[in-house]
């Protein structure tokens, strides 16, 4: 199987080479330079985006998987888990579409999930770096005091904890999730 060679103006993240190539092999970037710097062999695939500008795949390094459609705190918890898992899809997919090929979500009920299904190409989105649950503490920022404290440990997409050792438990509840990083509210 041969590698895949990309034509076009291309943006490095630091210079602009107005007569690019890029030469992929699997899923590395292999090779990057001037127009006739890279050999191209016959089994090769070539995709000529003269005119256009090829650039990194950007990063959102804060985001979350709510599944909500607005900005209100009660629309994100109260999202059933089927509608929040549709639309944080729909999310991902629009984020990949953007030029995201990569996300940090810090603190959902969604993203481990999407992860390992993006990751194994089952759906399709961007590589996500996720969270899990995050970690707070009872009266901090992320307790929403609107609600009674049962239904808000219930809702809440944090572990609330009040002592090193409630902090280890949730971080190792994270990672049993399979979080890739652990969110902490100070």
């Amino acid at each position: 199987m041969g590698s895949i060679i990309l034509k076009g103006k291309l943006f490095t993240g630091y210079d602009i080479i107005e007569n690019g190539e890029i030469k992929i092999t699997g899923s590395m970037i292999e090779k990057v330079g001037e127009k006739g710097s890279i050999e191209i062999k016959k089994d090769d695939k070539v995709f000529d985006f003269s005119g256009l500008t090829i650039m990194p795949g950007l990063i959102d390094a804060h985001l979350h998987f709510f599944g909500g459609t607005s900005h209100e705190l009660m629309d994100w918890v109260t999202v059933n888990p089927q509608t929040a898992m549709l639309r944080s899809t729909l999310d991902a997919f629009r984020l990949l579409n953007s030029g995201f090929t990569t996300v940090r979500s810090l603190g959902d009920k969604t993203s481990i999930a999407l992860s390992k299904a993006f990751k194994n190409e089952e759906l399709l989105g961007p590589r996500v770096f996720s969270a899990s649950y995050s970690i707070a503490q009872t009266g901090g920022d992320d307790d929403p005091r609107i609600l009674p404290i049962d239904i808000a440990y219930r809702l809440s997409y944090s572990y609330y904890c009040d002592s090193p050792w409630e902090c280890r438990k949730a971080v190792r509840l994270c990672i049993r999730d399979g979080a890739d990083v652990i969110k902490v509210y100070a």
